[in-house]
């Protein structure tokens, strides 16, 4: 019985002293770690060239890459594209946000971007065509009238009767005047003009907006002007001055109406003309 329990505690003891040098064994093993080798940085350049000057919308884009995996052009007209040197068409002239990024295979990213202005190398800014108040017709509206109604003499319809002698004058101006014209068709207009009245130049418009609407109910931005045009004088060539404006716009509208903000600090808001035209003749 002794031998046996002898022998049970032999084999116990060699068993305990394997297992003990079996994790002594896998703690002093170093463990073997392999290192992560760094890809280059990725280097990112374009330039942009335009072939054909006839064909101004059209713009060659050049990339200058290295150490890259992929790659993505933005054009800013929320078109795309993955190709290094990519030819793009633009649909209209405006001022895009072109950026170009690329990644290595670690997802380190490079990106350019630029501010690139089409621009219709035959456009004249002294120019406007047709008004087209005038030669489409339709209906002029405001929601705050002269004291004595739209026909009499300094009423509202004096801002669109091709007189610059005349003008529009509305007392108790509180930076809600909305001036409407509803064509009588729609129609793209790209400029307009306004040309300031006879006297009191504290009365001139400072900060307007002119809107587009399909339907009359909800209106769109085209056109901010947030500084007073014309000089601060009762006289002189400052009054009844006409003052063109060009702004991007390429949907026919129905409505186009001017929000007048604020002026020069009067409580009296007067305009001699308004006009809405084609943005060249």
């Amino acid at each position: 019985m002794k031998s046996n329990m002898k022998r049970l505690l032999s084999i116990c003891s060699l068993l305990l002293l394997i297992v003990v040098l079996t994790v002594k064994c896998k703690k002093d093993k170093t463990e073997e770690v392999i290192p992560v080798v760094e890809e280059p940085k990725p280097l990112v350049a374009f330039d942009y060239t335009i072939p054909n000057p006839v064909k101004f919308q059209e713009v060659q884009f050049t990339a200058a890459l290295q150490n890259y995996k992929s790659l993505l052009w933005q054009f800013g007209d929320d078109s795309t594209s993955v190709e290094v040197s990519p030819k793009h068409v633009y649909r209209f002239p405006g001022t895009y946000r072109v950026v170009l990024t690329i990644r290595n295979g670690q997802g380190y990213f490079a990106t350019k971007e630029i501010n690139l202005k089409v621009v219709d190398p035959n456009f004249d800014p002294t120019k406007y065509g047709e008004n087209y108040m005038v030669t489409v017709g339709g209906t002029f509206s405001v929601n705050l009238e002269a004291g004595a109604g739209a026909d009499s003499a300094e009423g509202s319809k004096k801002l669109v009767d091709q007189d610059v002698n005349t003008k529009f004058l509305q007392a108790g101006f509180d930076g809600t005047q909305k001036c409407t014209f509803e064509l009588k068709t729609p129609q793209i207009v790209g400029a307009y003009t306004l040309t300031s009245g006879n006297d009191a130049a504290d009365r001139d418009p400072r900060y307007w907006i002119l809107q587009g609407s399909l339907d009359g109910i909800q209106y769109t931005d085209l056109h901010t002007v947030t500084a007073c045009p014309w000089e601060n004088t009762n006289d002189g060539p400052s009054r009844k001055q006409t003052k063109l404006f060009h702004f991007d716009n390429y949907i026919a509208y129905k409505f186009y109406r001017l929000y007048i903000k604020s002026n020069r600090g009067s409580r009296v808001f007067q305009l001699g003309e308004w006009t809405i035209n084609k943005k060249q003749p």
